[in-house]
């Protein structure tokens, strides 16, 4: 079979799967297999390809990491992070959608997952900032914008799957990923700064007093020391991303128990949750290995490469411009953790000889595919927190536009000035 005719088989199955409600999950891999059956190939083979990346010992970082993050979700531990920022934030022009910044930074630290942030902060922020004069629909898509750092600021899934994929050091990409935060963070605090001093937007009417302040910081100072752990004992080499997802989760069981938010009922909870959550990351992994073997058996691989290069040759700026325009409209529709798998080796191997650094690629990976989840129609963050708030779809689309901007211009900026997110792993000298 030509390569155009088993692309067409492995899109028109993948579309019509979809067409009729299949979660996209199997879609993905139902279309990949039936391409390769139709291929001519054996179904032995097809087995062979979803098990070909189980063989990692790191992908159980996946699962400890996620562990570490539902903790903290289901026990309600972010409310001490949100207490911890009103007194000195609150009050502020903007205060309580800043707090929705930060605390979604603070949050990712500790979970790693853009939905769980979304779906935290919708609950716990969007009613009260709605209470004090914010209009539901930019509450929403505010919150929703903020989601991404979820996944921005290290532990992350999506850099331990890049490192897997690329075969790049997991603690650098974390680094790396940690630049990118801290970036997104500044933009976001700048544009939120702007647009609430454009509409009149304000911040909580109520005073703490000094022993109020401090006793929410004291409450909250303990969960800082998760992530400190474990990023630094990554970077110090003390110990390996697997084994800071076990140590991360131990601590974080630990801190609950401490903080009284724990019980046999929860603990079994938090293991179904962390189980689910896990394995449907390591079936979409799963889908992305047939899919990964389909493009390279039919030649879309190849001609992905010649593409890029061909590009890269007029301008490797070009070449990664491109990249990002593929991945905001695959990101649409397809999960992050797919195309980290089936595109981002192909990527590294098409513009790594023209000099552009394979770290700076993997950047545009990690900030360019999270665009996706705040994009209308199908942004996952936009249909969490339109359906906590009761914002309608429609409403919430035009309040979003700003930030998915915010975000394009930073990713443009990432690959003109590739350094922004190289910077400081470089000063923890790091080899990138």
């Amino acid at each position: 079979m030509s390569t155009g005719l088993l692309a067409l088989v492995f899109f028109l199955a993948f579309f019509a799967m979809l067409f009729l409600g299949t979660p996209i999950t199997y879609a993905l891999g139902g279309a990949g297999a039936l391409a390769m059956l139709a291929s001519g190939l054996k179904m032995s083979l097809v087995i062979k390809s979803v098990l070909s990346g189980f063989g990692s010992f790191t992908l159980l970082a996946i699962f400890l990491f996620t562990l570490m993050g539902v903790i903290y979700q289901k026990t309600g531990l972010a409310s001490l992070l949100v207490d911890a920022l009103k007194p000195s934030i609150g009050k502020r022009k903007g205060g309580l959608a800043l707090i929705a910044v930060y605390a979604s930074a603070i949050f990712g630290a500790l979970t790693g997952s853009a939905n769980a942030t979304c779906a935290t902060f919708s609950k716990m922020l969007g009613p009260e900032m709605i209470d004090n004069g914010y209009p539901a629909d930019w509450t929403a898509a505010t919150i929703a914008a903020c989601a991404p750092l979820g996944q921005l600021i290290p532990p992350s899934v999506t850099c331990i799957v890049l490192g897997v994929a690329t075969g790049l050091s997991i603690g650098s990409l974390f680094i790396v990923d940690l630049s990118i935060g801290l970036l997104t963070v500044v933009f976001l605090t700048l544009t939120i700064i702007y647009l609430s001093r454009k509409h009149g937007f304000g911040g909580s009417d109520r005073v703490y007093t000094a022993k109020e302040k401090r006793d929410a910081f004291l409450r909250f100072l303990p969960l800082v020391s998760v992530p400190v752990v474990v990023i630094g004992g990554m970077y110090g080499g003390v110990f390996t991303a697997t084994e800071a997802g076990a140590i991360g989760s131990a601590f974080s069981f630990l801190l609950a128990l401490v903080y009284g938010r724990l019980n046999l009922r929860l603990v079994r909870d938090i293991f179904a949750d962390a189980g689910k959550t896990a394995a449907t990351v390591l079936l979409l992994c799963a889908s992305s290995y047939v899919i990964s073997y389909v493009m390279s058996m039919s030649g879309m691989t190849k001609f992905f490469v010649e593409l890029m290069t061909g590009i890269c040759n007029v301008s490797p700026i070009l070449g990664m411009l491109f990249l990002l325009a593929v991945l905001l409209v695959m990101g649409c529709f397809i999960d992050l953790i797919v195309l980290c798998i089936i595109l981002a080796p192909t990527a590294v191997a098409a513009l790594a000889p023209f000099g552009i650094n394979a770290y700076a690629i993997c950047a545009v990976f990690l900030i360019g595919n999270l665009i996706g989840i705040i994009t209308p129609p199908v942004g996952v963050a936009l249909f969490i927190s339109s359906s906590s708030l009761k914002v309608k779809m429609e409403d919430i689309s035009k309040r979003v536009v700003p930030y998915i901007l915010v975000y394009v211009v930073l990713t443009v900026l990432l690959i003109v000035f590739p350094d922004l997110s190289l910077l400081l792993p470089r000063l923890l000298g790091m080899d990138v």
